[in-house]
């Protein structure tokens, strides 16, 4: 059965010590989620962490929303 698109992807590497790439295996063996899947959620839920414009250095605009 076809998979179904997750839209537009962009793949990345990156090299893992031996035991966290061996603990990566056995995780994706007990969950039978595809290592590329697994990977990419972790690090999609990292990302929503980060607050990009503090990173940068910026502060938001000290601007009242519109109700």
């Amino acid at each position: 059965m076809a998979q179904r698109s997750k839209g537009e992807r962009h793949v990345i590497t990156a090299r893992l010590p031996m035991s966290d790439a061996e603990k990566l295996a056995a995780v994706v063996d007990a969950t039978k989620e595809s290592r590329s899947d697994l990977i990419a959620r972790l690090v999609h839920a990292h990302l929503k962490t980060i607050d990009f414009d503090r990173l940068r250095g910026q502060e938001t605009l000290p601007i009242a929303k519109a109700s």
